[in-house]
């Protein structure tokens, strides 16, 4: 009736049951706010590495770069490679998580420039994890309508997998949702190799596939003329760096492990592990081209059809579970930072209590919300590679006060605004009025905002009253302490306090 065999029903049965073991247990475990949003910070190597391979690795992952290499041949890779050479940055940013001992980025940029820039990056964060979210719901439902051969529509399949996160996240918070990220990183890597050997035998390899596909040379070359080259991978990666930083949930990869290392080699080692499950899904893409032929399917489907056509049954069920997962994974994520940043820099400024449990009820509440405004977005997706691109777009935005605030000192509250304001405009005039669209425009758009934002912080920071002394010798000594020496802290803080009361 919906497209499946009745093993494949059967294999997601077993996943529901055990995933939802996993939620019921950790929901005994959540005792505070810490617990719900930070896990206590209790997590080893181990699960750190998996949970940032599973919180940067779900169904659109697969799903747009199998379509964008099924297009472009293996140029399309570079949709996840573009991140490959920033990783020694991310090894040397993730101790600013870890020691601003902050619960939200929200927190960390209220730190750095005061309240207006906690205020403005919760605004930010909430509709960046709206977007984050859309694209992978819109992503996963295109895989889920390929495997059940339309049985389950995306609009379907997006609802569904909306109730399953939700109910999931509400009920054991960040605990429930690195122990999950355990289990689906496991699942995601079976299934970035599974599929290969299968569809290896279907086109006769490399020789069935040269027989096959005229000019076949071309589709493993690692850069598509007017598409994706030099400039591209140069563009897109520098922007990669703007923007990871901007992401909400980037605050609990880099702060939830136990140590300072452990949150290091986590976030690292996980998304080196995501660049390399990435080889798979761009060769299956190509050799897609053989199987079907060129244009002769909906790109966004190529991954689940494969899937569909080619595995026995009961791999559909197990790749319906995998795709399960890593949305209530992210979704869970997502929904966690949203509503920290929610109830956190915008809620709590109006609370007349601070007793814990009312921010954990308005927390939950504000994440249907959340949820419903995620959804919308999501349906109104035309494909996953232009879903990705406009997520791209958005991050940088707020990333360039972060970069501005971290290496220069005299960077400001009002330079941060304006660089997120003159970012964003440039952004829609260069979309809009010069047509910098689809990946032939997206490095001209971002050399333009980029450009823009930066000159308008650091133009407007001179301009302006530098931010107070107190101010940023509390935010340099903090990211610069690391954990176990807060003493050194404490007469900075006292400083501070000082300031403000006089």
């Amino acid at each position: 009736m919906i497209g499946l065999h009745w093993l494949d029903i059967v294999v997601l049965g077993c996943y529901f049951v055990v995933i939802t073991a996993i939620g019921v247990f950790a929901a005994g475990r959540v005792k505070g706010v810490e617990d719900y949003y930070m896990g206590g910070r209790r997590f080893g190597k181990a699960m750190m590495i998996m949970f940032a391979f599973g919180a940067g690795t779900h169904a659109d992952s697969a799903v747009g770069l199998a379509a964008q290499t099924y297009k472009l041949g293996m140029a399309g890779i570079w949709y996840q490679w573009s991140q490959l050479f920033n990783t020694p940055i991310y090894w040397l940013l993730s101790p600013i998580f870890r020691r601003a001992r902050c619960l939200t980025t929200g927190d960390l940029y209220e730190l750095r420039y005061g309240p207006p820039l906690g205020i403005l990056y919760a605004f930010w964060g909430i509709a960046i994890n709206i977007g984050l979210l859309s694209v992978t719901l819109f992503g996963s439902g295109k895989l889920v309508e390929a495997l059940t051969g339309g049985g389950i529509p995306v609009h379907w399949s997006v609802f569904l997998m909306t109730f399953a996160f939700i109910s999931y996240s509400l009920l054991g918070g960040l605990i429930a949702a690195v122990w999950n990220e355990f289990f689906q990183g496991i699942l995601t890597i079976v299934m970035s190799v599974l599929l290969i050997p299968f569809l290896w035998h279907a086109v006769g390899g490399i020789a069935g596939f040269r027989l096959t596909v005229p000019h076949a040379e071309k589709f493993f070359r690692m850069t598509a003329p007017g598409e994706i080259g030099l400039f591209w991978i140069v563009m897109v990666s520098m922007n990669q760096v703007l923007g990871f930083i901007a992401q909400p949930h980037i605050m609990s990869n880099n702060a939830a492990g136990r140590t300072e290392l452990d949150n290091r080699i986590g976030f690292c080692a996980g998304v080196t592990l995501k660049r390399m499950c990435s080889v798979g899904w761009a060769f299956v893409g190509v050799l897609a081209i053989a199987y079907y032929g060129y244009g002769r399917i909906q790109p966004d489907h190529v991954f689940g059809s494969l899937i569909r056509d080619l595995l026995p049954a009961g791999f559909g069920g197990l790749m319906l579970a995998c795709v399960m997962a890593s949305v209530m994974d992210i979704g869970s994520v997502l929904v966690l930072s949203t509503s920290a940043l929610f109830t956190r820099n915008l809620f709590r400024r109006f609370r007349l209590t601070e007793d814990q449990h009312p921010e954990l009820l308005i927390s939950r509440i504000f994440s249907l919300f959340f949820a419903s405004a995620s959804i919308w977005l999501a349906l109104s997706f035309r494909d996953v590679p232009s879903a990705i691109r406009f997520m791209w777009e958005l991050l940088p935005m707020i990333g360039i006060p972060f970069w501005l605030g971290v290496w220069w000192r005299r960077a400001n509250r009002f330079g941060a605004i304006a660089s997120c304001l003159a970012a964003t405009g440039a952004w829609v005039v260069g979309l809009k009025v010069f047509g910098w669209t689809g990946d032939a425009g997206l490095p001209y758009v971002i050399a333009f905002y980029v450009i823009i934002g930066l000159a308008f912080g650091v133009i407007v920071s001179i301009m302006t009253k530098a931010e107070s002394k107190p101010l940023l010798d509390r935010f340099y000594l903090t990211i610069n302490t690391p954990i176990g020496q807060e003493a050194r802290l404490t007469p900075i803080g006292n400083a501070l306090a000082q300031a403000k009361l006089t």
